[in-house]
Order: structure tokens, then C-alpha cells, then sequence
């Protein structure tokens, strides 16, 4: 309801508040038009740069305006939390995908990133190389002498052991033979291995298969090579070893056999 050519005062401390007196006409207000203001009542709540909340209340805000001869206006509590407003500000679901995406760029190309990517690599290329290493120790020992003290003191710790590289490729047979010891169940095998590598190769082990007459298998044996004489555990490079050991055959007789090199 608009009162044209009135004016309130709102109640202050030590003065009583009154009704609505109208300027220029008289008893025009209805009583259920009075307007009454508890402005002790109102708390107005400033929020600072600093994020802290000060109050004033609408008695000094309306002694204020008396005061001042301006108008009055009135402010409503408002609480704001400061720590909401930050969160909802620094909230990355509200930031474009193209910014989040220009940050993680950024991160990438940091110094501080592209160091600790180089020292990752660096790292992990040295566990690579120390892997192979280990798994090919005995290739490497016997290739490369100098790195043997190095390859035998890590598998101390590893509790792995460095030994002549096997290479059944390397080995070949110059000569063989098989003879019976006078009218006996013995036979004697003799054996001429050669290693053709630049470096040294463990010796293999032998299976000797003996057939009859008629081809038929007799007996089969798996000789070592330390059963035929070999004192060392491989053979160095180039070098050639003449291997000669004594089989027993309890059946049959002997007139053919084959031999095949491998590893236990």
C-alpha cells in the first residue's frame, strides 16, 4: 500500500516507536497499517575481502540514516560461509576441459617432470641391462673375462652361480668308436670333441645307443664326461678333447651304435 506524502520513523533506542504521522493530512492511517521496526531485532552481516564477518545492527544502521537525514533501508540477515564460496570457486568439475587439459600439459612439460621421467628411464633401463645380465652370466663371463669377478660377486647375492656357457652348437664330435675288450661284456668308447667358438664351452654329457646285427636297440647308456676322463668342466676355445671310457654290455652282441651330445 502506497501513502503518498508520508514519512515513518523507525524507533530508536531511548525513544519509543510511534505510529505512521502523516505530513499534510491527519488521521488517514488505518491502524492496521502501522509499521512497527524492531531494528534492535535485525543483525546485518558484512562479509570483508579477508573472508571474516562483521555486524551491525539495524539500530546503528537506522540511527545512521536519522542521523544523516537520508533513507532508511533496511538489510535482511545474510550469512555466506567463506570456505564454501572458495570450495565452490575452486571446484574442478566447474573448469573447462580444455584448461584442465592445457594444466596436465603444462605438468608434463615441467623441468621438474622431464628430470624425474629421465632418472625413471635412466633407472629402468639399468634394472633391463642388470637382468640380462644375470640371465645370460655365463655367455657374458666367458665372452667378456673382465666382467666375471663382477657376475660371480652378484651372484653371491643373488645365489646364482657363473659356469661355462652351454652351446651344443659349438661342439662337434671329429671321432668315435666303440671296441670289445677281449671276448668280454666290455665295451671301450672313445670320443674326439672339438669346440669350434672363440670362447669356451661347457662340456656336454653322452647318450650311447648299441644295436646288433640287425639294428635292434641292445642298450642305451648316458655317460658323463667325467666318466670318460674329462678333467675339467668345459672345454676351451678351439681346443680339442680325446675322451675314453668303458661301457658294459650284458646282452646281445654289439655291431652299431650312435651318439648324441646334450645336457643334463
Amino acid at each position: 500500500m502506497a501513502y503518498p506524502e508520508e514519512a515513518f520513523v523507525v524507533g530508536l533506542e531511548g525513544a519509543p516507536a510511534s505510529a505512521p504521522t502523516a505530513i499534510g493530512q491527519t488521521d488517514q492511517v488505518a491502524a492496521d497499517d502501522e509499521l512497527r521496526f524492531e531494528a534492535a531485532d535485525v543483525e546485518i552481516v558484512i562479509l570483508g575481502d579477508d573472508g571474516a564477518a562483521s555486524a551491525r545492527t539495524a539500530r546503528s544502521a537506522a540511527a545512521d540514516g536519522v542521523a544523516g537525514g537520508g533513507e532508511q533501508q533496511l538489510l535482511l540477515p545474510l550469512e555466506v560461509d567463506a570456505a564454501g564460496v572458495a570450495d565452490i570457486r575452486s571446484d574442478p568439475v566447474d573448469t573447462p576441459s580444455f584448461v584442465r587439459q592445457a594444466e596436465r600439459e603444462a605438468r608434463w612439460r615441467s623441468p621438474r617432470m622431464r628430470a624425474a621421467l629421465a632418472l625413471a628411464s635412466v633407472a629402468a633401463g639399468l634394472l633391463l641391462a642388470g637382468q640380462w645380465l644375470v640371465a645370460q652370466r655365463d655367455l657374458v663371463a666367458a665372452r667378456t673375462p673382465a666382467l666375471k669377478p663382477m657376475l660371480t660377486a652378484a651372484c653371491g647375492l643373488l645365489g646364482c652361480e657363473v659356469q661355462a656357457p652351454r652351446a651344443l652348437e659349438a661342439l662337434r664330435v671329429e671321432s668315435s668308436g666303440v671296441v670289445r675288450v677281449d671276448k668280454s661284456d666290455l665295451y671301450r668308447l672313445n670320443v674326439a670333441l672339438r669346440n669350434l667358438r672363440a670362447h669356451e664351452v661347457a662340456l656336454p654329457a653322452f647318450e650311447l645307443a648299441l644295436t646288433d646285427t640287425q639294428g635292434q636297440l641292445i642298450a642305451r647308456r648316458v655317460v658323463r664326461a667325467g666318466e670318460l676322463g674329462a678333467r675339467v668342466a668345459a672345454l676351451a676355445a678351439g681346443a680339442e678333447l680325446a675322451l675314453q671310457g668303458t661301457v658294459q654290455v650284458t646282452s646281445g652282441t654289439v655291431a652299431g651304435y650312435t651318439i648324441e651330445l646334450f645336457y643334463p
